[in-house]
C-alpha cells in the first residue's frame, strides 16, 4: 500500500507527457503562420504542376512546347520578368509545403494514426516534404545567381551513381520500384476511390464548389499517379539497361508517354490531367483541412463524403 502513490506518480508521468505532447502538437498546427504556409504551399505545388501541364498540353498539340519537371519548373520562373521576386515566392510556399509535410508526418493533425497503412501515409508526407526541402535547395541556388540541377538530369545522376555500385542495379530497380508502388498505384487507387476527400473542408465549401472537387482531384491525383508510375519504370528500365541515361524526371516520363503508340492523344491526356491536379492543388489552398480534426469535425467530413460519393451533392 505504501508503494501505491508513488507507483501512480511514475504511471501518470507518461500520460502527463503525452498530453503535453499532443497539446503542443495541435498548438503547432493550429497556430496562423503554420496555417498561411500550408495554404500557400498548396498555391506553390500547384504551379509547379499547372506549368509543365500547359507545356506539355502545347507540345501534344503541335505547337512549340516542352516537358518539364516540377524542379525545372523554378528555373523557368526564374527567367520571367521580376524573375527573382517571385522565386522568392516560390521559396516561402516550398518552405511553407515542407513543413507541412513533416507536421502531417510528425504530428498527425490528420490523425493517421499508428496502423500499418497509416504509418505508411505519414511516411509518404514525410517523403514529399524531403522532396520540397530539395527544391528549396534549388531555389536558394538560383536566387544566388548558380546554375540549378533538377529533374532528368538529377535521377540520370543517381542513376550513374547507383550503376557503379555493388547491387547498384538492384537498388535501382527497388528505386523504381517504390516509384511505381507507393507513388503512382497509391496515387492513382487514392484518386480513383476519392480517398483524398475526408481532408477536405466540405463544411467550408458552396454546393457548387463540392462536384468541382470531387471531379478534380480525382483526375488530376490518377493522371499525378500515372506520370509517377511511368517514372518508376524509367528507373526500373534504366537498371535493367545498366543505362542511366533511361531514368528520368516528370519531363522525360512525358516524352515517354509521347513515344508511344498515339502518343500525342496520350501525352495531350497526362498533360490535361497534370493541369487539373494544379488547378485542384491551387484551390486546396481553400479546400484542404489543415486544422486537427475533432470528432465531430470528422463525423460531418465523413457525412459530406457519403452525399457526394452518392450523388446528392
Amino acid at each position: 500500500m505504501a508503494g501505491t502513490p508513488m507507483l501512480a506518480t511514475v504511471t501518470g508521468t507518461p500520460r502527463r507527457a503525452a498530453r503535453k505532447a499532443g497539446h503542443f502538437a495541435l498548438a503547432f498546427t493550429e497556430s496562423k503562420p503554420i496555417q498561411f504556409l500550408a495554404r500557400f504551399g498548396y498555391v506553390v505545388r500547384g504551379l509547379l504542376y499547372l506549368v509543365p501541364g500547359v507545356l506539355a498540353l502545347k507540345l501534344a498539340l503541335g505547337r512549340p512546347g516542352e516537358t518539364l519537371a516540377p524542379a525545372q519548373t523554378i528555373t523557368v520562373i526564374d527567367h520571367q520578368p521580376f524573375g527573382h521576386f517571385l522565386l522568392l515566392l516560390v521559396l516561402a510556399g516550398l518552405i511553407g509545403y515542407a513543413i507541412w509535410g513533416l507536421t502531417r508526418a510528425l504530428l498527425d493533425p490528420w490523425g493517421r494514426g499508428g496502423s500499418p497503412r497509416g504509418i505508411g501515409r505519414r511516411i509518404g508526407y514525410g517523403t514529399s516534404a524531403l522532396a520540397y526541402l530539395s527544391f528549396v535547395l534549388i531555389t536558394l541556388q538560383l536566387l544566388a545567381g548558380r546554375t540549378a540541377h533538377g529533374g532528368n538530369e538529377e535521377a540520370q545522376e543517381w542513376a550513374s551513381f547507383l550503376l557503379t555500385k555493388p547491387l547498384g542495379a538492384w537498388l535501382l530497380a527497388l528505386v523504381g520500384l517504390g516509384w511505381i508502388v507507393c507513388g503512382g498505384v497509391s496515387e492513382i487507387v487514392q484518386g480513383w476511390t476519392g480517398g483524398f476527400e475526408r481532408d477536405l473542408r466540405w463544411e467550408r465549401m458552396r454546393p457548387g464548389e463540392h462536384w468541382w472537387a470531387v471531379r478534380m482531384g480525382r483526375v488530376g491525383i490518377v493522371a499525378r499517379g500515372v506520370v509517377f508510375a511511368v517514372i518508376g519504370y524509367l528507373f526500373i528500365a534504366s537498371a535493367v539497361h545498366h543505362n542511366p541515361h533511361r531514368a528520368g524526371g516528370m519531363g522525360e516520363a512525358l516524352l515517354e508517354i509521347a513515344r508511344q503508340p498515339y502518343g500525342r492523344t496520350l501525352l495531350g491526356a497526362a498533360a490535361l490531367g497534370l493541369i487539373v491536379f494544379g488547378l485542384f492543388s491551387i484551390l486546396c489552398a481553400r479546400w484542404m483541412r489543415t486544422r486537427s480534426a475533432g470528432a465531430s469535425s470528422r463525423g460531418r467530413t465523413s457525412s459530406h463524403t457519403r452525399e457526394v460519393r452518392h450523388g446528392r451533392i
